[in-house]
């Protein structure tokens, strides 16, 4: 019972279950809403096809121009303040920050403050392009006033608007009253200026920049003119969409259509109003007499001119540069996407006029096992996403062959053209990302067992043909001799039409569905199986230890030196065994402990890109953890990144006391716990077995009062063999009963000393932990240490890395195995040790983003 309550939590607390349900269930409401819907879909898909291709063509050149009027407003915004900038990174800025905008919330307002590092290269202040970024969207808001409002007032003469459309002006005009007031008040330094400044100080000199800026009057008003040709070229671009679809177009329904669209653009709070606007825009083109399929056709085409094809050149603008996220992340999302349409296209009917002319061509045969093979192969590209996510070379030859089928099955089953351009588009992306996609299965590392998937094939076969062989005759109309069944289970599993095997009753019907499921159950285990091995253990040979350690003795220089030869770690060495990476695999990523041990910064650098060949050919995605600062040039001379995950903590021995004003609340505790008659103890190995036992419930009662289990990688777990080789330091009742303790670790840093597990029972006194590690401290200055190492305090540091970057510290903050970390630092304070930069090395963006789940699972072992 336990162990079932136990699953049903889990399972409500999975946010990936919960991801892929919601997903599954979009899926299915997709495909359901177009089954249902599919006549009206093929009205507006059919009147799509037949528009005018010169004002599409024209459409299509109008949003060129849209473009260009953005950027060149940008220009006028910098000009307002002496500055320039070219005309294409004014391009790129826009395309940026109109694709970012869509996810961001208040969309267009909140996307002006990214982007800016690009037009710093051009001499410009921060503060001078957030000041030329606000008047570009004051004057985006004021033309839509100024536009709007003479607009607006006619159409509420004339025309029927919705309660949200007449919110949604009232919400404009609040706003750009707001912004007035905002900016005149951060003029006069008045309360918004104050208000700022107390929520955010470090905002004060960039305000106060802003302040001193001569804004010229003369571009201002460029920048406001430019932007009411903005609208102007909104509304023309709505008049279009209705020409080029054959229709009676209107002035007054563009116009109205259009000033009602962009208000709930600003209005929205998320997604640029993707779903809202089409909704409204149609129903105010229905107002001005347009009938409903009509409407919802003009509003796509429209949005297509404005929304979508502006958002597929944002795409493009990132794609100039290489390390990017979201050219990582496109082709996955494409080839989801594709899955999807394979699954709905199936499964809906195709257009009568495009099947009688493949019926005219080819055997209906070949038709209907087009048709089931773009089913199941949808079912596979959606699976297939997740894996070229991770970026997996197997899936990735797997998607390609599937999407060029999928180009070809949807021209056989139905003439689908549109289907077959975005599976044509789909595997044009992956074949131009192909680079990414390096992730190749060892066979050391990892197996697949082949003889399950026979088996489960062979176990199919015998479900289906003994099954046929062995129904009755009324169930088919057909005495299957046992050639016959294996040639109807055949058919079945390869979706071949066979009129002659019809169900005739319900049992039949359902005996032909259960070997369909069982065949895609099939296809489906065997392709997990091919992307996602099962993993074998990793070894090395004892022997490659004991070297291990050797070298350490010899070469070793760090606090960490000591668990890059712990029992779960990998050892990595050159040809000569003279250095050795220590790493941990999880999944695709190979996780190295802080620098490699070897005698130069010659022999480290050799190391580290053997080491990058070692990971290339097998197919790891290689991550460097806990590297110090010293070594960053090191590492940046091979072209890795970097980032600061924490800051480890030094304690100068030499200057340690317990004397002085700094140390008052921390002698205090001593004191107090001494008088009551607490004392710190010291064992020497070898432990005996007695205390061992003790310190066992000492470390179980720490764990589960955290509620988590042991976290290994940079630091060790409890095993009784290891400690009973270790110093141990307690602290003790007069009966002694151990309330918490640490152990002594060697450290290869000169003069340095070191612990590793500090555990205390839940009902030890307060300031317990303050008297163990001062008591320790003056006991390790005695045996004539110069510092001490208090341990990583992670987070700490992180306030300059950029937008991209913060994703970790945000996944750390998150993650629960590294919820005792939070407060290490205040912690530690007490102590007043100085501090050392630690950094996370990596290649590429995106892996950033999987770094802390990787971190996570080699810290649990997992």
């Amino acid at each position: 019972m336990h162990s079932a309550k136990n699953f049903i939590s889990k399972l409500i607390y999975n946010k990936f279950f919960w991801q892929f349900f919601v997903a599954i269930f979009m899926i299915a409401m997709a495909a359901f809403f177009i089954r249902a819907e599919h006549i009206e879909v093929i009205k507006i898909t059919a009147q799509l096809q037949s528009s005018d291709p010169v004002y599409i063509s024209l459409g299509i050149a109008l949003t060129v121009v849209y473009v260009l009027a953005q950027a060149v407003m940008y220009i006028y915004s910098f000009k307002a303040l002496n500055k320039k900038i070219p005309l294409g990174l004014a391009v790129k800025l826009f395309l940026k920050r109109n694709l970012v905008s869509i996810f961001l919330p208040a969309g267009g307002f909140s996307s002006l403050v990214f982007f800016t590092k690009e037009v710093e290269k051009e001499g410009i202040s921060k503060s001078q392009i957030h000041l030329a970024s606000t008047l570009f969207g004051f004057c985006s808001i004021l033309s839509v006033v100024v536009v709007g409002i003479p607009v607006l007032g006619i159409a509420l003469l004339f025309t029927k608007l919705g309660t949200a459309e007449l919110l949604s002006f009232v919400f404009l005009l609040l706003l750009t009253a707001g912004l007035v007031w905002l900016i005149y008040s951060i003029a006069k330094k008045g309360a918004a200026y104050k208000w700022l400044a107390r929520i955010r100080p470090s905002l004060t000199t960039i305000l106060d920049d802003m302040i001193d800026q001569k804004v010229s009057r003369k571009q201002f008003w460029n920048t406001l003119l430019v932007s009411i040709g903005i609208e102007v070229i909104g509304i023309v671009h709505l008049y279009i969409s209705m020409l080029a679809l054959g229709l009676n177009a209107s002035w007054p329904a563009a116009i109205i259509g259009y000033m009602v669209m962009v208000i709930l653009l600003i209005a929205s709070p998320f997604l640029r109003g993707l779903g809202t606007i089409e909704i409204s825009l149609t129903f105010i083109l229905q107002q001005f007499g347009f009938p409903i399929v009509a409407a919802a056709t003009i509003t796509l085409l429209f949005r297509f001119f404005e929304f979508w094809l502006p958002l597929i050149a944002g795409i493009l603008s990132f794609m100039t540069k290489k390390d990017n996220l979201i050219l990582r992340v496109l082709p996955a999302f494409i080839i989801l996407i594709l899955g999807i349409v394979n699954i709905i296209s199936s499964i809906t009917p195709a257009i009568p006029a495009r099947l009688r002319l493949v019926k005219n061509l080819l055997p209906e045969d070949v038709i209907v096992t087009s048709n089931a093979l773009v089913l199941v192969f949808g079912l596979i590209l959606v699976m297939l996403s997740i894996f070229l996510l991770q970026g997996s070379r197997r899936a990735w030859y797997i998607a390609v062959a599937l999407t060029a089928f999928s180009f070809f099955g949807h021209l056989l089953k139905a003439a689908d053209f549109e289907e077959a351009i975005l599976a044509f588009v789909a595997g044009s992306v992956l074949w131009y990302t192909s680079g990414n996609y390096k992730l190749r299965p060892h066979p050391r590392f990892i197996s697949i067992n082949y003889f399950v998937l026979i088996y489960a094939a062979l176990a199919v076969m015998a479900y289906g043909v003994l099954g046929f062989y062995f129904i009755d005759k009324r169930h088919f109309g057909i005495d299957f001799k046992f050639t016959e069944a294996i040639k109807a289970v055949l058919k079945l599993l390869f979706l071949v039409d066979d009129k002659a095997l019809v169900a005739r009753t319900h049992f039949g019907k359902h005996f032909e569905d259960s070997i369909y499921f069982a065949g895609a159950s099939l296809i489906l285990f065997f392709v997990f199986s091919l992307l996602k091995p099962y993993f074998s253990k990793p070894y090395n040979k004892e022997a490659d230890f004991d070297t291990a350690n050797d070298l350490l003795k010899s070469f070793g220089c760090s606090a960490l030196d000591y668990f890059k030869t712990y029992p779960d770690k990998f050892l990595f060495f050159n040809e000569s065994k003279s250095a050795f990476i220590s790493f941990k695999i999880t999944r695709h990523f190979a996780i190295v402990l802080e620098d490699p041990v070897a005698e130069t910064a010659a022999e480290k650098l050799d190391m580290v890109n053997q080491f990058e060949v070692f990971c290339k050919e097998n197919g790891f995605i290689s991550a460097y953890y806990r590297v110090p600062e010293r070594s960053l040039e090191f590492y940046h001379a091979l072209g890795r990144k970097s980032i600061p995950i924490g800051e480890e903590a030094i304690l100068n021995l030499s200057t340690f006391t317990m004397d002085g004003g700094k140390m008052k609340t921390t002698r205090s505790a001593v004191n107090r716990l001494t008088a009551e008659g607490f004392e710190l103890k010291v064992y020497k190995a070898p432990i005996k077995e007695g205390l061992l036992q003790k310190l066992e419930k000492v470390s179980d009662n720490w764990l589960q009062e955290l509620q988590q289990k042991e976290v290994a990688f940079t630091q060790g777990v409890f095993d009784a063999s290891i400690l009973k080789e270790q110093t141990i330091l307690t602290i003790e009742d007069q009966e002694e009963k151990v309330y918490a303790f640490l152990n002594l670790i060697p450290d290869y840093a000169p003069g340095e000393a070191t612990y590793d597990l500090i555990r205390k029972i839940k009902d030890a006194p307060n300031g317990v932990l303050d008297m163990l590690l001062a008591k320790t401290f003056l006991y390790l200055k005695e045996q004539g240490y110069t510092s001490a190492n208090m341990g990583l305090a992670p987070l700490s540091g992180m306030e300059d890395v950029n937008v991209t970057q913060k994703t970790i510290k945000y996944a750390y903050e998150n993650l629960k195995v590294f919820g005792q970390f939070k407060g290490l630092r205040k912690y530690k304070e007490k102590f007043f040790p100085s501090w050392e930069k630690k950094y996370l090395i990596f290649s590429h963006n995106y892996h950033l983003l999987q770094v802390p789940r990787a971190l996570k699972r080699v810290s649990e072992g997992s």
